[in-house]
Formats: C-alpha cells, sequence, structure tokens
C-alpha cells in the first residue's frame, strides 16, 4: 500500500509539471547533485522476555549520495514554486560486532558485522525559493516517493555460529526534507549548496545460522546528506 500511494504521488506532480503550460509556468531546468552521506548507527538490543536475543553495536563510515532531477518553475501558480522527479543513490559502509543468546546470558553467539547501506529512490520534490538577495537564492521543501533498501553484508562469527552473508532489503515509502542556497553562475546555470534529510524503507535484520529463528529487528534508514546541486536552464 505505501509503495502504492508513494507511486501515485510521484505520477500525480510530474503530471502537474507536464500540463502546466510552458509559457506559463517557466523554464524547464535540469540539475545533478552529489555530496556526503551520513547514516544514522544502527546500535539496539532485542529484548524479548527479559533476554536479550540479538544486539548490534555498530558505526558507519562517511558514504555519497547522487542524484539527477527533471523539474519546472511554476512561479506564475505560486511566487517561487519549484516541482520536479529525482532519481538518487546512496551508500554507506557499516561495521561493528554483534552478539545474540540462544535463551539467556551469557551471549552464547559473538563476532562482527561489515555490510553496505545502500538505496536507490525515486522522489516527487516541491522547493520554494525564497528571492531576498541580488545573485543568490535560498530554498526549501522536500519530497515523496519510493526507495529500494539494501543491507549486503556477513557475519564473522568468533563464537558459537555460522560466519556467512546477508542481504536484508526492502522497497516502500520514502521521503525527503532539506534547503539551502543557490548561487547564480550564468543567466542559464545555478550553483547550490544544501541539506537533506532522507527517510527510506526499513530492512529486517535477522541472527546469524543457527540463531536465525530466534529474534529480529528493523533497521533504520535515516540520512543526513550535505550536498552541491548544479542546476541548468533556470
Amino acid at each position: 500500500m505505501q509503495t502504492r500511494i508513494a507511486l501515485l504521488a510521484s505520477t500525480a506532480v510530474a503530471a502537474l509539471a507536464l500540463a502546466t503550460p510552458a509559457d506559463a509556468a517557466g523554464n524547464w531546468y535540469a540539475s545533478v547533485t552529489g555530496g556526503g552521506n551520513w547514516a544514522d548507527d544502527n546500535s539496539f538490543f532485542v529484548n524479548p522476555a527479559g533476554v536479550t536475543r540479538l544486539t548490534w553495536n555498530t558505526d558507519d563510515d562517511t558514504g555519497f549520495v547522487v542524484a539527477g532531477a527533471i523539474g519546472m518553475g511554476l512561479g506564475n501558480v505560486m511566487s517561487g514554486l519549484r516541482v520536479e522527479l529525482e532519481a538518487g543513490w546512496r551508500q554507506n559502509q557499516i561495521d561493528g560486532s554483534f552478539t545474540s543468546n540462544f535463551s539467556g546470558p551469557p551471549p552464547t553467539a559473538s563476532g562482527m558485522v561489515d555490510y553496505d547501506h545502500e538505496t536507490f529512490s525515486v522522489l516527487a520534490n516541491v522547493w520554494f525559493d525564497i528571492p531576498i538577495g541580488s545573485g543568490f537564492t535560498p530554498y526549501v521543501g522536500g519530497g515523496i516517493g519510493w526507495a529500494d533498501t539494501s543491507f549486503d553484508g556477513a557475519y564473522t562469527c568468533a563464537a558459537n555460529c555460522t560466519s556467512g552473508s546477508f542481504d536484508f532489503s526492502d522497497y516502500g515509502f520514502a521521503w525527503q526534507a532539506g534547503g539551502g542556497i543557490n548561487f547564480n553562475v550564468s543567466p542559464n546555470m545555478k550553483l547550490g549548496v544544501g541539506y537533506r534529510f532522507f527517510q527510506g524503507p526499513e530492512p529486517t535484520a535477522l541472527p546469524p545460522t543457527p540463531l536465525a529463528n530466534i529474534s529480529s529487528k528493523e533497521l533504520e534508514n535515516d540520512n543526513h546528506s550535505a550536498v552541491v546541486t548544479l542546476i541548468f536552464g533556470m
């Protein structure tokens, strides 16, 4: 259901842009974005019936985000309004340790966990430009849509479990919010800096073999990005 809602919302915003006459809406534009991405740590414990079944303590390395978008200004509909369709890719390397129990303390299994946190997203964005100065324009906004997330890595067991790879994945609703400042480079080009908060689907983690049926935990997918954007055609 969430996927269907996200796709419908994306289609609706894209259709709005396509249906708006060019002479009433302003110019089409294209943009490319890149920057650093920081994913929130997935350090947690699952504690059913008072027994800690699964614990992760992880730390993420600085990753990256890249995106491209096609958009249109709708200034004659609402001052400063822009809509766009954006495709993006985020990736972070995560490592840490884990423990897991069969029935109670002390831990019966332990080791290291290492994985790539990857998300592909398609979002319908709405941005509002704030014309407060000559040569630069602050903006705020956000978007909703669909994303596919994968936590692809491996357990390296130190005791009482079997080392092996895993791919915890999920897809569905995603959203982002942010803002920044765009600077005029030429009549048809802007260079911007900004911030994005992105939240996507939350895959479910399972312990390694032979503990995989003991417990599970949804992994958070909250991301913070510092980005640079180049906009053509505004």
